[in-house]
């Protein structure tokens, strides 16, 4: 049994790439670590890889299909009931979905709006009363360079008319920072919680087109400066918002207050519920 002192971290997209290496490391930091992934057979895999004896702290995976709201509540239940004292330290948002064309989900959202942003937003809803139970509580959104080149399309946020799925994603990632800093407004001093949003580099892969390997990082060189904001005490943490491991502003876009009040208030709209 673990001492109640072992922090305990949520990471979602956990079964590959940075969400995978991010949820190694800070388990190998001693970490308790409950990773969620799509697909059940890759998370059977990752929990098998970083649960050999001796090598880490305790891990569990679980599949769950963040593109439909309904899964995201019952994740929220089953992980509410199953947290040790109910309490989440860290809550870190790195989930994502791809796609080149329109696809909608069973609530009628478009697929990367759904995924990489308004699961987040409702997980975090859903969790609030286990990540405001420590002294230190962290909500952690990976974020993309991305951000910097969107905008949120205010009358037609699924972007079904015209479907882009590049700007559908730079906008999905504009989302996540901006819930950050709203979300922070918020529990201003009311909460022991930040929140805090990153872009931890490009890592080789299929987004956005390819770019030369010497400018990429390993997805253990990126989950690196994710791992930091994780396993760090809030005083070694200077900003609240971070790139390549440094700290860093989000586009100007991004640090508008009143669209992160106005993303808020949809966002709310969408789930069908209020949150703070």
């Amino acid at each position: 049994m673990k001492s109640p002192e072992t922090k305990t971290c949520i990471i979602t997209g956990a079964t590959t790439g940075i969400g995978l290496e991010t949820a190694r490391q800070l388990a190998a930091g001693g970490m308790r670590v409950i990773g969620i992934g799509r697909e059940p057979e890759t998370c059977r895999r990752a929990e098998a890889d970083l649960s050999r004896p001796g090598r880490h702290a305790e891990v569990r995976f679980m599949a769950v299909d963040f593109s439909a709201l309904g899964n995201v509540r019952r994740a929220a239940a089953v992980i509410r009931r199953e947290l040790p004292g109910g309490r989440l330290d860290r809550l870190i948002h790195n989930a994502v979905a791809l796609s080149s064309r329109y696809v909608g989900t069973e609530d009628g959202y478009e697929l990367q709006f759904a995924v990489n942003y308004l699961a987040a937003f409702l997980l975090t809803q859903e969790l609030l009363p286990c990540l405001v139970r420590p002294e230190d509580g962290r909500v952690i959104a990976v974020s993309s360079g991305s951000h910097r080149r969107a905008e949120i399309a205010w009358r037609d946020p699924m972007r079904r008319r015209r479907y882009n799925g590049l700007r559908a994603y730079g906008q999905s990632k504009l989302a996540l920072v901006l819930f950050t800093r709203e979300l922070n407004r918020r529990v201003a001093c009311r909460f022991p919680l930040r929140a805090i949003g990153i872009e931890p580099g490009f890592v080789d892969a299929a987004i956005g087109g390819s770019r030369p390997k010497d400018k990429s990082l390993s997805p253990a060189d990126a989950a690196t400066s994710i791992v930091r904001l994780a396993a760090e005490p809030s005083s070694s943490i200077p900003a609240d918002y971070w790139r390549l491991g440094r700290p860093a502003e989000p586009s100007p876009y991004a640090r508008s207050a009143a669209a992160a009040l106005r993303l808020w208030r949809l966002s709310e709209k969408l789930i069908g519920a209020d949150f703070l």
